[in-house]
């Protein structure tokens, strides 16, 4: 039979800089489409829901 896998690499640094990346083009794009004031209340939407996930210790 063939053996249980071993360890993976751990992707969550490179994926963590590559959704900071999209988010800072999303809010470039917002901000250059629509105005600062529409990018601020998207930031500060996305903070609010961001909070209320529980964190883990």
């Amino acid at each position: 039979m063939s053996q249980p896998p071993g360890r993976v690499e751990d992707y969550t640094k490179p994926f963590l800089v590559m959704a900071y990346v999209v988010l800072f083009s999303g809010l470039f794009i917002l901000w250059a489409a629509f105005g600062y004031a529409i990018s601020l209340l998207t930031s500060l939407f996305l903070h609010v829901i961001l909070q209320r996930i529980p964190r883990r210790d």
